[in-house]
């Protein structure tokens, strides 16, 4: 038997190409194993013999015996072409899968309104020389697809179906080539399709009743109140229904949901549990005392619950409060996510990913438009903000109130400014909800796997305007005749099934008689007399805090034994055994040490110093984030030592005392509102801190 080692492989080709020559002038000079391997090789000593594989390989000019006859006209050619010439038209066909994973999102059909979208040529075969001749003739793709060869047809099938139907991805530019491979291993394996069963399906349609009926209820209900609607964006509750059960799959404990005005009464009242009896009884104006002087509206309130998964597992869900600040919730929420995690990590080991995630909800024209957005997404990955990943769904009504895409923005998409980040970005037709169940799969697969934000474009449109006492086609007349003529999401989907088969007219009848008599049943409770309003709170980590004007709480002594706090100021000098400190800051530290020992005055920084140590040993977290304040901006703070010979930091206030609260301070990004916001969601989820 023959060494599996020295048997001839394509991968070896040349090595064997060179033996074989070798044994041409020589059978002596080669092993045994080889002279018996060459001496088996019919026609050896021909002087046209070529060493390959005893297969044939199919090409361009080399077809398979079952090739149609129109690819024989070329096979003749085979023999008068040159290796590097059949390399060349390889590398067409590598150049054109290349040009659908980078361009085909670019007309991908995305668009639920169906406008055109441009040719591009460097998508059209014909560009790279191939004619219909070709198009069922074999190419090598096993580094392509994993398959050894497909027909130039499959090929431009398969790529068409993966890239550009009803999704279109926008990944190459991803430096890490792990991430863009998983990416593409997980969307041309399946083409971009997801198999759901018969009550997955179910689901996704009952979920679009819902969110379909509760805007007709309230339509029909309350004439002329403003709702926000998410009419023509009805997808996006099946979405977040979705993201929900995959998050509760992998094990995350908490969400966080911030979003503006459009589609937040659906969201909260299909999402997150609130019942609509509250949010019919808000439009009735019933409460309206509740109110008075809170300057907000019944669209801006944010909810907090528990989502019982379909496995049994729960997730807590709260949705921030929110005025019409559109995207200034972004850093709030993952701020909050953060505070959550770091709650979590304290009380034991746990993924950070896993003990939060922030759901963000765009607008396209904010998402583009504010640049507190790309704040946002540049401290994704800085680890003083990181929080494994969020999760961004935009809904893209294609116009900005009444400003259209090419007045708003410079770039192709609204999600351009996403690119910064080494994560996908999904562009996704919002009539087509399995197309949205794919994507959303893809993008908490993706968060889970890499840590990552991910993004989510999802196509609609606002079927009734800004609001729906707006008349849209004042300024997209031509945008809104095409809407008009369209059926609702629900509607499309529910014909398709029909057409599947397994799920019949008598089914959908029921879910939606089920959620028109639940809308009535919670109407009428919002108009007893006896009904006692729920209010959402600020939640069960606030529970044990009194305060403010009203409160009737005493004065806390905030003084502080002088001794231990001699002790803990000097500890904000020691050093670890080795560590070089800078020759300037020797004198600093000195200086510090006689103003614990009471010999010198105290300085502003030692008096700060002093107070984030007695907080800390109390067991309250520190948290300080802003520009260069490890060091401090006037040089003066100098809480984080470099060691002037290795690089090595340290931060004496967080090597106390064993046991204390953590002590965190961090440089921030140079951010005008990004790190405020986060800053301030932080507090609200860590009143200890």
């Amino acid at each position: 038997m023959r060494d599996p080692e020295r048997t001839p492989n394509p991968a070896s080709l040349a090595f064997a190409e060179e033996l074989f020559a070798e044994w041409r002038r020589d059978p002596a000079s080669v092993s045994p194993d080889w002279r018996a391997y060459f001496e088996s090789l019919p026609g050896a000593r021909a002087d046209g013999l070529r060493l390959g594989p005893s297969f044939r390989a199919y090409s361009i000019f080399n077809p398979p015996e079952h090739a149609p006859a129109g690819g024989s006209g070329n096979a003749a050619r085979v023999s008068t072409l040159a290796p590097g010439e059949i390399a060349a038209q390889q590398d067409k066909v590598d150049s054109l899968v290349r040009a659908y994973r980078v361009r085909g999102h670019l007309i991908a059909r995305i668009d639920p309104l169906e406008r055109p979208r441009p040719a591009l040529e460097e998508l059209d075969p014909a560009s790279y020389g191939f004619g219909s001749a070709d198009l069922d003739r074999r190419f090598s793709t096993i580094g392509i697809f994993g398959a050894p060869t497909m027909t130039l047809r499959q090929i431009l099938e398969k790529l068409h179906s993966t890239y550009c139907r009803s999704i279109g991805v926008q990944y190459m530019h991803i430096d890490d080539l792990a991430r863009k491979n998983w990416l593409q291993e997980r969307m041309e394996a399946s083409e971009n399709r997801v198999q759901l069963s018969r009550a997955e399906q179910t689901r996704i349609l009952t979920r679009l009743t819902d969110a379909t009926l509760f805007e007709e209820f309230i339509q029909k209900k309350f004439l002329g109140a403003k709702s926000f609607s998410l009419e023509g964006s009805e997808s996006l509750i099946p979405l977040l229904d979705l993201a929900i059960e995959r998050a509760a799959e992998h094990g995350v404990a908490e969400i966080v949901i911030g979003m503006a005005h459009r589609g937040r009464l659906n969201v909260l009242a299909n999402v997150m549990g609130k019942g609509a009896r509250q949010i019919f009884r808000e439009f009735a104006d019933v409460d309206h005392a509740l109110y008075r002087m809170r300057g907000d509206v019944k669209y801006h309130l944010g909810h907090a619950s528990e989502y019982v998964a379909s496995t049994g597992a729960k997730v807590q869900l709260s949705m921030c409060f929110n005025p019409s600040h559109l995207e200034f919730v972004d850093p709030v929420a993952v701020g909050r996510v953060r505070a959550r995690q770091d709650r979590a990590l304290r009380a034991g080991p746990v993924e950070r990913g896993l003990a939060g995630l922030a759901i963000l909800i765009h607008g396209d024209a904010a998402f583009a438009g504010q640049g507190v957005v790309q704040e946002t997404l540049n401290m994704s990955q800085l680890p003083g903000y990181a929080t494994g990943g969020t999760v961004h769904v935009i809904v893209n009504n294609q116009v900005g109130f009444t400003t259209d895409p090419q007045d708003g923005r410079s770039t192709t998409y609204c999600t351009d400014v996403a690119r910064m980040l080494h994560c996908p970005i999904f562009h996704v037709n919002g009539e087509d909800p399995e197309a949205v169940a794919q994507v959303i799969r893809l993008a908490m697969d993706f968060r889970r796997e890499w840590q990552s934000d991910v993004v989510i474009d999802m196509y609609g449109y606002r079927r009734r305007g800004h609001n729906e006492g707006d008349e849209p086609s004042f300024t997209q007349p031509r945008m809104y005749e095409t809407i008009r003529a369209r059926k609702a999401v629900r509607e499309g989907y529910l014909d398709h099934l029909l057409v599947l088969g397994g799920l019949t007219r008598g089914d959908a009848d029921r879910i939606e008689a089920e959620c028109r008599a639940r809308l009535e049943a919670e109407l009428d409770v919002s108009k007893s007399k006896e009904y006692v309003y729920q209010s959402a709170g600020l939640g069960p980590v606030w529970s044990t805090y009194a305060g403010g004007r009203d409160a009737d709480v005493p004065e806390m002594p905030t003084g502080f034994p002088q001794a231990r706090l001699s002790a803990l100021l000097a500890g904000t000098t020691r050093v670890p055994e080795g560590f070089t400190v800078h020759p300037k800051l020797v004198s600093i530290l000195e200086r510090r040490m006689e103003m614990a020992r009471g010999t010198r005055a105290l300085d502003w920084a030692a008096g700060e110093a002093a107070a984030f140590a007695t907080l800390a040993v109390q067991g309250a977290r520190v948290r300080l984030s802003g520009q260069d304040c490890e060091r401090g901006t006037f040089s003066h703070r100098h809480t984080v030592l470099h060691d002037v010979v290795t690089g090595r930091r340290y931060m004496p206030l967080a090597h106390l005392e064993p046991g204390q609260a953590p002590i965190e301070i961090w440089n921030s990004p140079l951010s005008e509102t990004g790190v405020m916001g986060f800053e301030y969601g932080y507090t609200l989820d860590q009143p200890e801190a």
